[in-house]
């Protein structure tokens, strides 16, 4: 193999030494979901341009799909023989519906009302609560739970009406402080309420504003009851109030709850993000949704990045769950692929035909249709008997994989930035900024034309989420004060000694910075 290819795999090897991976037994009381009717579509292949030319019966590449359409892309179109991993990254995507949904929307509302959440927070929270039940139609369910040490059913599973409304929103008018916080209690209660519905797209919000100093409190207890909550089918979206809630614990919740994370510094914003979570519930198009990867003999796992999944000998499922109108989520695996057999093929190679990569198969329930579907499609590589007509990395999936990076960075910046490692911290951003910046170079010159556009945007975001971070840690943390014979020759006071002022990761400056850095890298993730 050629220096450069070797370097370039061990490149793509190491990158991810500091990322986390996720594995799920299969958990929950095992009693299938009764199938009505399913819905089989056939795979479409959808041309794509790259380098002037369509690529026309790429095994490396499908779409498929109807209510939800899904892509499939390996790593690299051509191996060399002596290759030893690739990727494989899938892209779900949901279209706008022409018909509205039917389903039934059962939202869980879990508000902390612990003692730090006086003044406004309350407040607001209790006004966001109620917009959000003004969001739901007639027919959807909803219930409120309150937590501090303890839980409270402010309103039981009520059918949403027009005899039920007013008296579900004066009940949530009624919530009031109390004492410390036990999220876990709060979750579970919210999941015991979820259980009553029979049917249709479950969703909890969790606000909080503190840290679990009740009940669970360690993240990997969250995660399992996360992951216990999505094989239920409930997704938990989580939102941090100010700056002194544990962003890794919610994060963590949301991640593996397929829900998604918000950090509110300002609690005036809680009404939009209710708003904005019950609009997408009600908008659900698909519910269920999971993604079977059966990899082929001769290809193995390695890891999956960012999201929770299951295995069963050379299968792997992911769980995605429920879909609102025109959304996307993304899953990568790493597969090992010693020994890959089949024929050489692309340019300066023998088209005898590829090596089989893996069997994809999309099921989930369609909301509009009112039927179960599913999908599938095929991936595989041609291998190159000469390491010089080996392809580069695909444009798309390199940007997925820098995405996991880019995440891995911010938290990894995090973790340095709160052991007072500063510098380490800044440089850790600026390395991955600056490899992003090579990255994209590469990306956007071989792009498919269909797609440039999206490679573009999606380096852009990543380099935007780094420089942000870096502003906000270099501009107001990481900046040293003026000296204060500067100060007082200038008249004014001079700056308290370095002992009398807070850590910088103690600032609340600081902990803004870490806990906007953690969402930027949930949302990257997904």
């Amino acid at each position: 193999m050629k220096p450069t290819h070797v370097a370039l795999f061990s490149a793509l090897g190491m990158m991810f030494t500091s990322l986390s991976v996720y594995s799920l037994a299969p958990s929950g009381d095992g009693s299938p979901a009764p199938v009505v009717e399913v819905t089989a579509e056939p795979p479409r292949v959808t041309p794509e341009t790259a380098g002037g030319a369509a690529a026309v019966a790429d095994p490396s590449r499908f779409t498929t799909g109807s209510r939800l359409m899904l892509e499939g892309r390996v790593g690299h179109a051509r191996l060399p023989r002596s290759a030893r991993e690739t990727f494989l990254m899938f892209e779900v995507r949901s279209g706008e519906p022409s018909a509205r949904a039917q389903a039934q929307a059962n939202l869980s509302l879990v508000i902390d009302r612990s003692g730090s959440m006086k003044g406004t927070r309350l407040a607001n929270a209790v006004d966001a609560a109620t917009t959000a039940v003004s969001r739901l139609n007639d027919g959807d369910t909803v219930s409120v739970v309150t937590f501090d040490t303890r839980t409270a059913v402010v309103v039981p599973p009520t059918t949403v009406g027009p005899d039920t409304r007013g008296r579900i929103l004066a009940s949530v008018r009624g919530i009031s402080l109390g004492g410390d916080t036990c999220i876990s209690c709060g979750i579970e209660e919210g999941l015991a309420l979820l259980a009553q519905a029979s049917g249709g797209v479950s969703r909890m919000l969790v606000l909080s504003d503190g840290d679990a100093n009740h009940g669970v409190r360690d993240v990997p207890g969250f995660r399992a009851m996360a992951q216990r909550a999505r094989d239920r089918g409930v997704s938990i979206t989580t939102i941090g109030v100010d700056v002194d809630y544990n962003e890794k614990i919610l994060s963590a919740i949301a991640l593996d709850s397929n829900g998604r994370h918000y950090f509110v510094e300002n609690d005036a914003a809680l009404a939009r993000i209710f708003e904005a979570e019950a609009d997408q519930l009600t908008s659900s198009v698909a519910s269920g949704a999971e993604l079977a990867i059966d990899l082929a003999p001769g290809v193995e796992l390695d890891r999956v990045f960012d999201r929770s999944f299951r295995r069963a000998g050379g299968q792997v499922v992911v769980p995605l769950g429920a879909f609102a109108a025109g959304e996307v989520k993304t899953v990568l695996l790493k597969v090992r692929v010693d020994g890959l057999g089949g024929g050489a093929g692309g340019p300066g190679g023998d088209p005898r035909g590829a090596a089989p990569i893996a069997d994809v198969h999309l099921a989930y329930r369609d909301l509009i249709a009112r039927t179960d579907a599913r999908c599938e499609g095929k991936l595989g590589a041609f291998v190159a008997e000469r390491d010089g007509d080996a392809s580069e990395i695909d444009a798309l999936v390199a940007g997925r994989v820098q995405r996991s990076e880019t995440a891995a960075t911010l938290k990894q910046a995090n973790f340095l930035f709160e052991q007072g490692r500063l510098d380490e911290a800044r440089s850790k951003l600026d390395a991955q900024q600056r490899s992003l910046r090579a990255a994209a170079d590469k990306a956007k010159g071989s792009a498919p034309a269909g797609r440039a556009k999206d490679v573009e945007r999606d380096f852009e975001s990543q380099i935007a989420a780094l420089e942000s971070a870096n502003t906000t840690l270099a501009g107001r943390v990481f900046a040293s004060p003026p000296p204060a014979a500067s100060a007082a020759s200038a008249g004014v006071f001079a700056p308290a000694p370095a002992a009398a002022r807070p850590a910088p990761a103690q600032s609340r400056e600081g902990k803004s910075a870490v806990r906007r850095n953690e969402v930027q890298a949930f949302d990257l993730a997904r």
